[in-house]
């Protein structure tokens, strides 16, 4: 008896709850429930609202597993969403984000890149794609004050500019902090991490919106007093907010400085010159699909920026659509011809005849890609039947 009362008792609360629910849901605005399709990501018939990042490893880390219908959760920056990026100086994250922001140029969004740091090179810019002169897509603000930086951001999340940019966090300068006697940097800090805790959540809200992708850059630095906890390092730049308020928090890491022979104008004579890194991405957090905690390692070519051709060799390689033997390096095109040289960099100047020869390629081992391996089981038959053939000591053969 007792245990069909407590059953009865279930019943009627969950009916109950179904009856809230559905109340809570005829309350709605007209088009809320859009986003809870998007909760089952097997069903999903296409992509969350993104931002190609410009770069073929960043889009598949952050994107996710491809369900059923061959389809990504969010392969790129996620709009109405706030992203944290974070590293050591000199992993490209000023070089990612303005990869970013050519890519939303490039495909007709408008940017807004708020420098702080009062860092960015416009001829490099220029040179990842970024259209630093037109001021109609692309707009460049360096701010005084963080308060001012503020002010733009707002501005530009609720006129529904596609892409803001910080960078970076820690760098504003807050008004209090001119006005104060005490021009200490612990003072500084303090006030940024208190004003950035308030600021954040409001302009999540606003993005949130207008569909804004909002792109952080966080610097690690050395603490100014450990108190004896912790590391002598943090990246808490702007105090903890982009941490919490972040869908996407990516770390970017050297872990291999590349060299190649070229010509030393200074010594007259070819030597071994650093000429880029392989960085290693890490998804510290992810919101957006099921990638949270993995990495993947990409390129960064000096002066020229990420390099995702030499990528998509590699992709290529690994699934033998370009072929190696020994130090020479083969492709046949689509079209029958047969591309072939020794070296990798002679192989990709040969490579240059095939115009857009980066996409053709991919578009060879995208399908590739998506496949999923599955592991043959062991036959335990056979296994007990070779089992039995050596321990008879005459094995066929």
């Amino acid at each position: 008896m007792a245990t069909k009362k407590k059953a009865t008792k279930k019943a009627t609360s969950g009916s109950a709850l179904a009856k809230g629910l559905a109340a809570v849901r005829s309350s709605l605005p007209k088009g809320t429930d859009d986003g809870v399709a998007q909760l089952d990501t097997r069903k999903m018939r296409e992509s969350a609202p993104h931002i190609p990042s410009g770069s073929l490893v960043i889009d598949y880390l952050i994107g996710g597993r491809p369900n059923i219908h061959g389809i990504r959760p969010c392969p790129g920056i996620p709009r109405g969403r706030i992203m944290n990026l974070y590293g050591q100086a000199g992993a490209g994250k000023t070089t990612l984000a303005l990869t970013v922001a050519a890519s939303t140029c490039a495909a007709g969004g408008t940017v807004c890149y708020i420098d702080f740091e009062n860092e960015v090179e416009p001829r490099y810019a220029e040179i990842l794609g970024v259209p630093v002169t037109d001021q109609d897509r692309f707009l460049l603000i360096q701010p005084t004050t963080l308060e001012d930086g503020f002010r733009y951001m707002w501005t530009m999340c609720a006129a529904g500019v596609d892409l803001v940019v910080v960078d970076s966090v820690g760098a504003g300068v807050p008004e209090d902090w001119f006005k104060s006697q005490e021009k200490g940097e612990q003072g500084r800090v303090g006030l940024l991490a208190a004003k950035w805790s308030k600021f954040l959540p409001q302009l999540k809200a606003v993005a949130a919106k207008s569909g804004t992708a909002i792109v952080g850059i966080s610097q690690i630095r050395s603490k100014i007093n450990t108190g004896g906890y912790g590391g002598p390092t943090t990246d808490a730049q702007g105090g903890h907010a982009w941490k919490f308020y972040s869908a996407v928090r990516m770390m970017l890491r050297v872990v291999k400085k590349e060299k190649e022979k070229t010509f030393n104008h200074i010594s007259g004579k070819p030597d071994e010159q650093v000429t880029g890194c392989i960085v290693k991405a890490k998804l510290e957090k992810c919101k957006v699909s099921d990638s949270a905690h993995h990495e993947q390692e990409f390129y960064l070519k000096s002066g020229f920026g990420i390099d995702d051709e030499r990528t998509i060799l590699e992709i290529a390689q690994a699934y033998n659509v370009v072929r190696k033997s020994g130090s020479f390096y083969s492709w046949t095109a689509p079209d029958g011809s047969e591309i072939k040289a020794q070296g990798l960099t002679k192989f990709r100047e040969a490579l240059k005849v095939v115009p857009d020869v980066a996409a053709v390629m991919f578009a060879m081992v995208e399908p590739h890609m998506g496949k999923v391996v599955v592991e043959e089981e062991e036959d335990p038959t056979a296994m007990d039947a070779l089992l039995e053939e050596f321990e008879s000591g005459s094995p066929q053969g």
